[in-house]
């Protein structure tokens, strides 16, 4: 039954609020938030301390840094009504937990990001009922090659190169995440309980095969699109019964329905799965930002014994279908990748996201600005990079038009014991049942970077097996797929898939000739924050050069020295100033180049790339190009400025005395500009070449200049694009004096 109450949580403390007859069964939500007890046990000096902390939070928000045993206690009343039944449950407990009510422990569960929780209604008294939640969140043991042989499932919150102390120390586990961090809350029901609700909406789209060469993408030919979902409930029944269950559609946040039916089913006691489809209709459809609307609908479920009503239940959900297709091409001998939305062909300009180390600190409001960041940046999409996020997140990428990259919390290196193999496939079909009818999420990825396909951990740990993991991949690939949710099911974001030039191998202008994997995953370089928070990490005293114990303070705070000076060759300077300015000037270069062309890859296999990665989850030096502050590096407005919809791309031959150069426009939209006009600019005398009547179709990517000699062209220039009447759709910046 755990799996049931676990799938409950969710629904019972998200869902919308829906008014209540008084013929019903008490069917409410009373919210356990607030100050609770904390004891922290210290087995090691035989000794406890308590305090009065915050829930939900992680522990360490409250001031306690602290990894092990802690126990949560609170006291709380309420109304009983001897017909209903009491259900508490938990959104989110890092890292195990057993629960007690009254005495009588009632639960268990392991996992950091899942909801849990268990009925109590025979525990439950009106007066003096006492909550206890035993929280272990402890460190892995540090032994020879700790961190290959993990042995919880936590992602980066417990092993990265963005953590306290960084990947590759012993102080790699500072500050644990540990705590109740989600929403705490009493379920009242009647005698049927919705445990969860999952839909999975389906698309009457023309195959491809039967579209013309020549049909070109719009989303007006969508409009007619037939839809449907299929409909599956999970319910527990104190007794069997006939029990009608209504469904009521909602478009957006109307309170009025659009579509409304009936079921009527003979439950059985105990848990029981329903099934039921919405019929085919005409509905709107969920869209990414850059292409249209992200219309979302609201599914209410309502459970009635009698005319009374026992349970509610409601979730949003959109209309829209996500496909990757792969095909290898013998001629050119690479794989070739290509994504789709609706049925069209989606290049994703995307980025990798940790928002914080401690998720606990992050409201709806804060997933809500970085969303807004990103899609002021461009980016169309966002990998959640190696842990599970808060659950306003997906609520908010939903409303906003993102597309999700979601992954499973494997980090690298884990323990190949049966026991754990079997863990972690528990915690995947959780992290899919929770996240099951979120339109924003188009992908599924198993394992970061397993040992089994990162022969770079043979450099790192002296025990690196190449075969490590194989089995416990494999197992989270397929209960992956047994989610049969029609998203894109990835085993594993490979070594391949991260190409790194400029910051781990190569040079960065090896992205102009190398070849790429359908989907790169990861690219970038790291910059310094702002000057101040560099400042206040040195805790305020350096000298220049900077010392050994400057560097160490950095490199506790993510910084590489190595690759920043050796690799990438940073320019120190003279002054720790002018290092920040030649650390975020490197990242611009980086960025801008890297992102421009991998894009020149659209159309010949590249379907989607993740630049690496969007904002820092605490003070620190990592890729990110936005600081802890979210204050934006000279990255962001590179990005923003590469991942322009619309864009001319420049390529220039640094090497030559001539200055050749070509000019190639790539179109992500939808819109089509017949007759546009490309100009370039020198920056500095408006001196200006112009190329009129450029066809530029829909969704295309079209050379408008190849192999010009202009002459007098400076080394900093502006191209641009403008539209048959004369308005501007996109201007890029270029100084071909850039190292």
């Amino acid at each position: 039954m755990r799996i049931a109450f676990a799938t409950m949580a969710l629904f019972s403390l998200s869902s919308c609020a829906i008014q209540q007859s008084t013929n019903d069964w008490q069917t409410t939500t009373q919210s356990l938030n607030g100050l609770w007890r904390l004891e922290i046990i210290d087995d090691q000096q035989r000794q406890s301390t308590s305090q009065n902390v915050n829930v939900p939070n992680n522990w360490y928000l409250e001031g306690i840094d602290h990894a092990g045993v802690a126990i949560y206690q609170r006291k709380f009343d309420t109304n009983i009504s001897e017909q209903s039944r009491y259900w508490l449950v938990f959104d989110a407990v890092d890292y195990e937990a057993k629960v007690s009510v009254n005495g009588e422990q009632v639960t268990a569960h392991t996992g950091y990001f899942s909801p849990f929780g268990a009925e109590i209604s025979h525990l439950i008294r009106d007066r003096n009922n006492n909550v206890e939640v035993w929280v272990n969140s402890p460190n892995e043991a540090v032994t020879p090659d700790w961190s290959l042989y993990k042995t919880q499932i936590k992602g980066v919150l417990n092993h990265h190169d963005t953590r306290p102390g960084g990947a590759w120390s012993d102080a790699g586990q500072d500050k644990n995440s540990g705590g109740i961090w989600g929403d705490v809350a009493l379920k009242v029901t009647g005698p049927t309980a919705i445990a969860s609700l999952t839909v999975v909406p389906t698309l009457d789209l023309p195959s491809r095969r039967s579209r013309t060469q020549t049909s070109k993408p719009s989303l007006k030919a969508l409009e007619t699109t037939t839809t449907q979902a299929s409909v599956s409930l999970t319910v527990n029944n104190l007794y069997s019964q006939p029990v009608s269950f209504s469904y009521r559609l909602f478009e957006g946040d109307s309170t009025t329905p659009v579509e409304s039916y009936e079921q009527s089913v003979n439950v059985k006691a105990g848990d029981q799965t329903i099934d039921w489809k919405l019929p085919k209709k005409v509905r709107d459809l969920w869209w990414p930002w850059d292409w249209g609307k992200p219309s979302l609908y609201r599914l209410e479920v309502t459970a009635s014994i009698n005319g009374k009503v026992t349970d509610r239940q409601a979730t949003t959900l959109g209309f829209r279908q996500v496909e990757f297709k792969e095909t290898f091409d013998e001629k050119e001998n690479k794989q070739k990748g290509q994504f789709y939305v609706n049925g069209l062909p989606y290049f994703v300009r995307g980025t990798n996201y940790i928002g914080s180390q401690w998720l606990g600190e992050l409201t709806a409001n804060d997933y809500q600005r970085d969303i807004t960041l990103m899609k002021s940046a461009n980016i169309n999409s966002v990998r959640v990079h190696a842990h599970v996020a808060g659950k306003a997140f997906y609520d908010k990428a939903d409303q906003a038009g993102v597309i999700v990259w979601q992954d499973f919390p494997l980090q690298w290196g884990y323990s190949d014991a049966p026991e754990f193999r079997l863990e972690a496939v528990k915690q995947v079909a959780e992290m899919t049942t929770m996240l099951a009818n979120h339109p924003s999420i188009a992908f599924w990825s198993g394992h970061n970077e397993p040992p089994w396909d990162a022969d770079w951990m043979k450099y790192k740990y002296p025990s690196y097996q190449p075969t490590q993991n194989q089995l416990l991949t494999e197992a989270v690939y397929q209960q992956l797929l047994k989610a049969k949710d029609k998203r894109i099911v990835r085993k594993a974001s490979y070594t391949k898939e991260h190409p790194w030039l400029g910051w781990y191998s190569g040079d960065y202008k090896d992205y102009s000739t190398a070849t790429f994997t359908p989907i790169v995953s990861e690219f970038g370089a790291q910059a310094m924050p702002s000057l101040t928070m560099v400042k206040h990490i040195l805790e305020g005293e350096w000298v220049w050069p900077l010392t050994e114990q400057n560097i160490a303070k950095l490199k506790y705070h993510n910084y590489q020295p190595h690759e920043t000076l050796m690799l990438a060759k940073v320019a120190q300077g003279e002054s720790l100033s002018q290092f920040h300015q030649n650390s975020q000037e490197y990242q611009r270069v980086v960025t801008k180049y890297a992102s421009e062309h991998l894009r020149l890859n659209k159309g010949e296999g590249v379907a989607a790339i993740y630049q690496f990665m969007f904002v820092d989850s605490w003070p620190s030096i990592t890729w990110s190009v936005l600081d802890v502050t979210r204050e934006a590096k000279s990255g962001y407005r590179a990005l923003k400025q590469a991942y322009q919809p619309v864009i001319a791309v420049v390529e220039r031959d640094l090497y030559s005395v001539k200055a050749h150069l070509s000019v190639t426009v790539i179109n992500d939209s939808l819109a089509a500009y017949p007759k546009a006009m490309v100009w370039i600019r020198n920056q500095f005398d408006d001196k200006q070449w112009v190329f009129d009547g450029v066809d530029l179709p829909a969704n295309s990517k079209k050379v408008v200049i190849e192999e010009s000699n202009l002459a007098g062209i400076s080394g900093a220039i502006i191209v641009g694009i403008t539209d048959q009447n004369g308005t501007e759709i996109s201007r890029n910046l270029y100084n071909f004096q850039d190292k």
